[in-house]
């Protein structure tokens, strides 16, 4: 066994060095890695039979190129360092990942969607934190999903080891001292043999934040007079929150043979937003009254998730999941405009003008089951799978007395071909057909189909550089607030509704990328160009005196974006940085109206460890979506902690936002007829400071686990009351 160990280590470094010691069951070898950034390891894993090692040692941290994901080997000293999975995916300091230090969420730059792993199976950020450092062999980092992805951005997939005998006892604890803001999590695992008993729990409180609202809002009437109204925040607006949810799982494991996963979940949401403020109607004769705007939301959803995967031979395997769900939320929204009268040395209300009381409460059960195929030859690799989800949506619009109902489905047959052509070049060829189903009660139903074809190339120029181009085909999903007829007051002008003769539409991605991986650097340098036509995007008109906002089909979407992402080791070992500058352009072309945008954003993070001290920071700008003739405003963030880690316990301090005096998020909308230009400001996160606690302890020899390869989630068809 040392001699083939020795044999892997020496090719999957440049070079190595190697402690070994007499052949026993229990031999360690330690490896340390100069530079492996210019290995492709697919020729390695052609050439080789798989060994599997007792312990390996990774003395500095590896980013190993493959031609459809890298990997990512942690070195000895992140694993000290860090308390849990997610701690130790900062350390690792992907380009372009983001790790939120307020929520422990896992986001990407771009804003894209990100699909959580655990040796394939999918997972949400909170099982990624139940993960011990230990456990964690490799990180496997996709930035160009296939079609049996679906159409996220990035998979970030964690190959890990089990246990088999003893457990472990997790928990993360973070407190404000001077806000009311709260993250706590607790996770313990039991393992037998073949078998991992798992529970995990978390609680994210906020209480008593500031959140104030000024907005400015214009309006065209039918006959060319034009007017403004003004919102003037008032002191008492607030936000809270008071989620939590709780997870229990049982996984097991014959890794030559089959893997069974079954999970069960349970989420519980809960938010409330108040905004108070004086509104000035700026027209002639026009007059100043007080609003009050408060919304809440609450939400429960247990999800059952079961998951069989046969290892039919050692090149096949057969995939099966089954997910079924049940969500109930409801949204409750109440908004009044009231005369204001002042008096000598206040005000109080008078005669009320609006009063607005819109409750939604919506039911949906949800099934999905899924079947793919996956066979592996040399140099090239099928996969071909079929998967339908079926669901069963009910919204009751409470004060419009009407039960809005649907059944809708969605099928989806892929298949995907992978091949590696000589030492330079390699291609993948993708097709997916989606087949939608809309049955609402009492109108038409509907049936749409949509190709989705994919294809990427990559040219391989030495062993540090590469040059890819990814082409797909995108489908959209339509969702019952889009459909629904329902006439929703937003306010004492404006109401908005859903359009039942909407259609699906295509959107298509082009993708030109280069990246260069050599000792202490990674870099990429891409660009994407994007348009989607008849996209369904809002629009106003005026309907009588009331300013209507319903979904269409628009002539076009476009975005055009550049991007660089890269991540250097300043100094081995001791300070990592990652940074990445982005531009991007939209062309939104409606049936009615032109707009375009530009916005420039960026991120930074860094990770600067040792002596058991870490000092982590992470800088992003205002990342501004726009769609349709909305601008969604980003945030400018940046947060610094310094942690210790002692045996199995960390302990840390963060501060959020200690340079600037004040929070805002901007949106704007430019519509002719109904526009406004709106800022955010809260104290939620400006100069906060908290103080956090995370321990691992855990015990039991360790082995490496069968990799999981199915993604599957369900999402809601529920409608919020519409709002501001």
């Amino acid at each position: 066994m040392i001699k083939k160990a020795l044999l892997l280590a020496g090719i999957l470094a440049v070079s190595s060095t190697t402690k070994a010691h007499p052949a026993t069951d229990n031999d360690t070898i330690e490896v340390v890695y100069a530079d492996t950034t210019g290995i492709d390891i697919d020729s390695i894993e052609a050439s080789i039979d798989h060994i599997e090692l007792d312990e390996v040692t990774v003395e500095a941290s590896a980013w190993v190129r493959k031609a459809d994901r890298n990997l990512l080997f942690p070195n000895a000293q992140q694993i000290k360092q860090s308390s849990n999975g997610l701690q130790l995916l900062q350390m690792l300091q992907i380009p372009g990942v983001i790790i939120n230090p307020t929520d422990n969420s896992i986001a990407l730059a771009d804003k894209n969607e990100v699909s959580l792993r655990i040796n394939g199976r999918p997972v949400d950020n909170k099982e990624i934190q139940a993960l011990s450092p230990e456990q964690i062999v490799r990180v496997e980092y996709i930035d160009n999903p296939g079609v049996r992805y679906g159409e996220v951005g990035t998979v970030i997939d964690f190959i890990v080891k089990n246990p088999t005998s003893g457990g472990s006892f997790m928990g993360d604890l973070t407190q404000s001292v001077n806000r009311g803001f709260g993250e706590y999590w607790l996770a313990a695992k039991a393992n037998s043999g073949k078998s991992e008993f798992s529970y995990s729990g978390w609680f994210s409180p906020r209480w008593n934040l500031k959140m104030q609202r000024d907005n400015s809002e214009h309006y065209e009437l039918p006959d060319g007079t034009r007017y403004t109204r003004t919102e003037e925040s008032l002191d008492g607006s607030r936000f809270e929150q008071w989620n939590n949810g709780h997870s229990l799982n049982y996984n097991y494991l014959d890794s030559k043979k089959q893997m069974f996963n079954a999970t069960l979940k349970f989420y519980n949401f809960q938010y409330e937003n108040l905004f108070r403020g004086l509104l000035t109607d700026h027209s002639p004769g026009g007059t100043t009254n007080l609003m009050f705007d408060k919304e809440k939301n609450c939400r429960i959803n247990p999800q059952l998730n079961l998951y069989y995967q046969n290892n039919l031979t050692d090149d096949q395997l057969i995939m099966a999941n089954i997910v079924a769900s049940y969500e109930q939320p409801n949204s409750h929204r109440i908004y009044t405009e009231d005369e204001l009268i002042y008096t000598d040395d206040d005000f109080k209300t008078g005669e009320p003008l609006v009063g607005i009381d819109n409750l939604i409460k919506s039911r949906t059960y949800s099934v999905l089951g899924e079947v793919d195929y996956e066979r592996t030859w040399e140099n090239s690799r099928v996969t071909a799978g079929i998967r339908h989800t079926q669901s069963w949506i009910t919204n009751d619009y409470v004060e419009q007395g009407i039960d809005d109902h649907m059944n809708q489905g969605n099928s989806y047959i892929f298949g995907e071909y992978w091949m590696r052509l000589g030492k330079h070049f390699d291609f993948s060829a993708g097709i997916g057909y989606s087949l939608y189903s809309y049955a609402p009660r009492g109108r038409e139903s509907h049936t749409y189909s949509i190709w989705r074809p994919r294809f990427t190339a990559r040219y391989t120029i030495d062993d540090y550089s590469s040059l890819r181009f990814n082409f797909v085909r995108m489908g959209s999903v339509i969702t019952l607030d889009m459909l629904s007829p329902v006439v929703q007051e937003i306010d004492g002008i404006q109401q908005s509704t859903g359009n039942p003769d909407i259609k699906p539409y295509a959107t298509y991605k082009y993708e030109l990328q280069y990246q260069y991986n050599r000792g202490i650097f990674y870099g990429k340098l891409g660009a994407f160009y994007t348009h989607a036509p008849g996209a369904i995007m809002p629009e106003k008109v005026w309907v009588g005196d009331k300013i209507l906002t319903r979904y269409n089909n628009q002539k076009n979407a476009e975005e055009l974006r550049f991007y660089l992402d890269t991540r250097v080791m300043v100094v081995p070992d001791w300070i990592t940085l990652s940074a990445g500058p982005a531009w991007h352009r939209y062309w939104m072309r409606g049936n009615n109206y032109t707009h375009t945008y530009n916005n420039f954003y960026a991120y930074a993070t860094f990770e600067l460890s040792h002596w058991n001290f870490a000092l982590e920071g992470m800088l992003q700008t205002n990342f501004n979506r726009f769609w349709g003739e909305t601008l969604e405003g980003g945030e400018n963030v940046h947060t610094l902690k310094l942690s210790y880690n002692y045996k199995d316990w960390n302990f840390g301090v963060m501060v959020l936002d200690p340079f600037i005096n004040d929070y805002k998020v901007k949106s704007e909308n430019r519509n002719r007829y109904a526009g406004y230009y709106r800022e955010m400001t809260s104290n939620a996160i400006k100069q906060m400071v908290a103080f956090s606690v995370s321990w691992n302890l855990n015990w039991g020899r360790q082995h490496e686990a069968g990799q999981q390869r199915i993604d599957n989630s369900i999402n809601s068809g529920s409608v919020n009351a519409a709002g501001k």
